[in-house]
């Protein structure tokens, strides 16, 4: 059975609403966009959506770039602040990310941030994203894993790797709520997510240079991780604790259900 939605994020999580706590977020995702050829300082396109962006201030980074970016969250609150901060071109839209209110094959950029494990079907979402993207549309996707030893948005030790029932008895015993509703994937889980698009996956460049990709947010200079050669992160990559893919729409994607997702 789906599960139900996670509503008001922003009110269990208000710091996704702190604009500086984002700004690194948001140069990192445009440090690599620009890399890739996606974004350019000299040409717009015509539309990019953020999906799950609840007050936009990933979107309203992206408005320089774009005729029109779309904003779509289900948390109104989030939504509020974003258009107390909005600019001409950035809309707040309530909407489903299980069904996006667009047409096929509209859109030249998708940004899946973080989103994926708060939905009701992941599966479901990657679908409506494939659909609504052109050919050739990118869609930049952050993506944290299952298998990461202390669980990002809770902060508990190996959180994500129990069922859900002990999951939600851990939460309540130490006192970070009644349930655990994110479904975190494994890596694998991750990739199957990815099915339908060319991806290019940019984890271990930003690893190997967090100057050039605005990655202080994830490794601060002289740590230990920087230090970590790269071949030894390909080799240990199922214990990164999340990932940067860019996903190119490059032929027909097959729900679950056996349909094709145009």
């Amino acid at each position: 059975m789906t599960e139900s939605y996670q509503r008001d994020y922003s009110k269990l999580a208000p710091i996704i609403l702190d604009r500086g706590y984002k700004a690194p977020k948001v140069g990192k995702m445009l440090s690599i966009l620009r890399a890739a050829g996606v974004l350019s300082t000299t040409e717009r396109q015509a539309l990019a959506v953020d999906v799950g962006s609840s007050s936009g201030i990933f979107a309203q980074a992206l408005g320089c770039g774009f005729d029109s970016v779309l904003a779509f969250d289900i948390d109104l609150g989030a939504l509020r602040d974003g258009r107390a901060h909005s600019v001409a071109n950035v809309h707040p839209v309530l909407a489903d990310s299980q069904q996006l209110p667009l047409p096929d094959a509209s859109v030249d950029l998708v940004v899946c941030n973080h989103v994926y494990e708060h939905v009701p079907d992941a599966l479901r979402l990657f679908d409506e994203i494939h659909r609504v993207l052109r050919e050739g549309g990118t869609c930049y996707f952050g993506a944290a894993s299952r298998l990461c030893v202390v669980e990002p948005h809770y902060k508990l030790p190996f959180l994500s790797w129990l069922p859900k029932w002990l999951a939600d008895r851990y939460m309540r015993w130490a006192g970070r709520g009644a349930r655990y509703y994110e479904n975190l994937r494994t890596p694998w889980g991750i990739r199957r997510l990815t099915l339908g698009f060319r991806c290019d996956d940019y984890t271990i460049a930003v690893l190997r240079d967090p100057e050039k990709f605005s990655a202080r947010d994830m490794i601060r200079k002289g740590s230990w991780i920087e230090r970590v050669p790269a071949r030894i992160w390909r080799f240990a990559y199922f214990l990164l604790p999340s990932y940067i893919l860019l996903l190119t729409k490059s032929g027909p994607r097959f729900t679950s259900t056996g349909n094709k997702v145009r």
